[in-house]
């Protein structure tokens, strides 16, 4: 079969603009580290320079881009010197590695544009290095010229000239013999990302179904023991054509009740392999997708040293966490916000070097950027020791233009992400142009993760992001307002309330939640998002989801938390992109789609907003109730619960394992105990045992709510005592209702 030489040279271009991007950060990096080598080590740096180009050169061939090929082996020449020993290069030389890696950057963005490279710096660079070596010893040879063809630029577009020597190469995924690694295009691994994100709202839909299944067996039963019943009383009294249609009903009953009990049983084993495989399967595409936060990083000191040396200051950059890993998908939106914090940082936050001297600082300033993980996401600040923000020159701008301020530091530097709100005093191609933070706040919310500052006079400033993890799947909490269920990023969410309306104190005409820390200010979620409050009279309890973005915090009153659970985030498409408060939506398992809420926004709106008030003590005493012990390693899960049942009317008190649960359980005794199994010091199984071998609480209903789904665990949950056993993963709020409610 002929070969299709367009769309080889197509393919071979993709697998070079790959490779492309990779020689630059090389170039990038070890011209870096060359700037700071002394003795031998400047011999390696230039070996290390001279494959680099080398092998561009090559690969620039192979595609017809003469002119690269060209500007390569210039290079290549100057840097064989070097790596010989026979020259040194000079800070001149370096600054013209530096200068191949901007115009091969050039080049790059060109040829994915579909454009020619005639007028590109890649031709300047080519005539300067072209000078440079026409500047040599007598005794040495000179290099061949490049001949007519080494200087065509052929476009993205336009076959190679050459038939390669690899046909049958493919650009989007390569095979290397040496690491038996493959190079997989970033779109397949968005695909898979997606697809396995599908399959965790089919896992759940098949959850679903095996309920349905269950209650047609509890029916069938039903129906078999009535025919069964009804046969007996009938059966003496009625003809043989009425008996002969018992048996027929009779033997339908107990077919079908056979049936359901084989459907249950197959569908509760499909279920179990579809969710092992399923988890592996996502497991492994995650993995796949994960990135050192150093990719991240990369190019950052090189913008760095060049702001530095523009703005005539001495300037280091230091990266902390850069093994953190992270999904490819947060990365590659999040290099642009950092590069401009550390531009700004450069321009704004560091001092010039004789400033610093005066002040007791070291010549060279310090830009520490750093990648922690925090729970289910991950936390990258931005660290100066600069002069920190100029506070005054803040509200004076915000003053200009109508903006409220106030004397609080904190809030007066949360003013600088407004948009063309600036203090610089000059105009330069780093900031000043009305153009910067607002964006790095608005691309930050896109990934569904915060921003705040925090700045210290002549001591620095320090830009902190809150990020998730992914942006495929989010954990999120669901819950109902209105009628309709929102999704609440849980990264955002530090604890989970239940009081009375009451309860609420009245600062200043708001309501605000009291406890450890500061008031907290509460308002309806319903009245930020616009649609109909529930009344809500002076006793009634309340759901409050504390909220935090930074050192805000913002009680969201809700209607009913339903459940926390990971799901896939969709965007909301081009004409939906920008709707106020929502970053994204997700489908239920139910089929319900509920619209995923942006926290920084809303917690914004609600400060802002009017707030419920505090109404007056409502007379009376509460009636007594039952008290449930909850017993989970888990915090989210334990207010989860804890919220569900106090919502239902129960007294609970909690516990962090099953030690704690049993010194709880003699100090203050319980109703009805909910344990996980899996938790420390002493888990559910062992709790069970002490419970039952204990003649005050041997009575006492115990339930085992739990990950662990086999078999084995349930038979030896219900062996130790538990009353009923429970698995998280089928875990149905009203169903556990109706199961304590019957034990108590």
């Amino acid at each position: 079969m002929p070969i299709d030489r367009e769309k080889l040279a197509q393919r071979l271009m993709v697998t070079f603009l790959t490779e492309l991007g990779e020689h630059i950060r090389a170039l990038d990096r070890d011209a870096l580290a060359l700037e700071k080598a002394a003795g031998g080590e400047t011999v390696e740096l230039a070996g290390s320079l001279f494959r680099t180009v080398h092998s561009l050169k090559g690969a620039a061939r192979s595609v017809g881009l003469g002119v690269i090929a060209s500007a390569c082996h210039a290079l290549e020449e100057i840097l064989a010197r070097a790596r010989d020993g026979s020259a040194v290069l000079e800070p001149d030389m370096i600054q013209l590695v530096f200068a191949a890696a901007d115009a091969l950057r050039d080049a790059d963005g060109r040829l994915r544009g579909q454009r020619g490279l005639d007028d590109s710096p890649i031709v300047e660079l080519l005539a300067r290095l072209d000078d440079r070596l026409r500047v040599r010893p007598a005794d040495e040879p000179a290099p061949p010229s490049p001949g007519a063809r080494d200087h065509t630029v052929r476009t993205a577009d336009q076959p190679a000239p050459a038939e390669p020597a690899a046909p049958d190469a493919a650009p989007a995924s390569r095979l290397s013999a040496r690491d038996n690694t493959v190079r997989v295009a970033a779109d397949k691994l968005d695909r898979w990302m997606t697809c396995s994100g599908e399959m965790l709202i089919v896992r759940r839909r098949i959850a679903a179904r095996r309920g349905d299944a269950n209650d047609l067996r509890a029916a069938a039963v039903e129906l078999r023991d009535d025919v069964l019943r009804l046969d007996k009383l009938l059966r003496r009294q009625t003809t043989r054509a009425v008996t002969t249609a018992l048996d027929r009903l009779r033997n339908s009953a107990r077919a079908i009740d056979r049936g359901l009990d084989r459907l249950a049983g197959n569908l509760r084993v499909d279920h179990h392999l579809l969710e092992q495989t399923a988890s592996e399967l996502d497991a492994e595409v995650r993995a796949s997708r994960m990135l050192p936060f150093a990719e991240a990083a990369e190019g950052l000191e090189r913008a760095v040293r060049d702001a530095a040396r523009a703005a005539g200051k001495e300037v280091e950059l230091v990266v902390i966490g850069a093994a953190v890993e992270i999904d490819r998908s947060v990365l590659s939106q999040l290099s642009d916000p950092l590069l401009h914090l550390v531009r700004n940082a450069v321009d704004h936050g560091i001092e010039a070097p004789g400033a610093r001297e005066r002040a007791g600082k070291p010549r060279a300033g310090r830009i520490t950027l750093r990648a922690e993980p925090r729970g289910t996401g991950v936390e990258v600040t931005v660290d100066d020791d600069g002069r920190g923000i100029d506070l005054d020159a803040v509200r004076a701008q915000a003053r200009q233009r109508g903006i409220a301020v106030t004397d609080d530091p904190a809030a007066t530097a949360r003013l600088v992400f407004l948009p063309g709100l600036s203090t610089a005093d000059l105009v330069t191609e780093l900031s000043g142009r009305g153009i910067g933070l607002d964006v790095v706040r608005h691309c930050v919310e896109r990934l569904h993760g915060s921003i705040d500052v925090v700045s210290e006079p002549t001591r620095g400033t320090r830009f902190v992001l809150a990020l998730p993890l992914t942006l495929t799947t989010v954990r999120v909490l669901l819950a109902r307002v209105a009628g309709r269920i929102y999704a609440l990023p849980s990264a955002n969410l530090r604890r989970l309330v239940r009081i009375r309306l009451d309860a609420l104190a009245s600062i200043e005409g708001r309501a605000v939640l009291l406890g450890q820390g500061p008031p907290i200010a509460v308002a309806e979620l319903a009245e930020i998002l616009g649609v109909r409050c529930q009344d809500r009279r002076a006793h009634d309890k309340i759901s409050v989801a504390v909220a935090e973005v930074g050192d805000r915090r913002l009680g969201l009153v809700v209607d009913e938390l339903v459940t926390e659970q990971e799901v896939v985030a969709k965007t909301m498409g081009t004409r939906l992109r920008r709707i106020r408060h929502f970053t994204g939506a997700t489908v239920l398992a139910t089929g319900e789609i509920a619209l995923i809420a942006s926290i920084p926004e809303l917690v914004s709106t609600g400060i802002a907003a009017r707030t419920i008030s505090a109404a007056a003590p409502a007379a009376g005493l509460a009636a007594a109730v039952k008290r449930l012990l909850i017993a989970d390693d888990s915090a989210t899960t334990r207010t989860l619960e804890k919220t569900i049942f106090e919502t239902a009317g129960y007294e609970v008190i909690t516990a962090s394992d099953g030690a704690e649960a049993w010194h709880l359980l003699q100090e203050r005794g319980a109703d009805l105990v909910i344990s996980d199994v899996e938790m420390p010091r002493m888990d559910g199984f062992m709790l069970a045992e002490a419970i039952r071998g204990s003649k005050r609480f041997r009575d006492l209903p115990m339930i085992l709510l739990t990950a662990l789904g086999s078999e084995r665990d349930r038979v030896h949950g219900l062996e130790v005592g538990a009353d009923a056993y429970l698995v998280k993963s089928a875990f149905d709020q009203t169903n556990l209702l109706e199961i304590v409610a019957q034990l108590l």
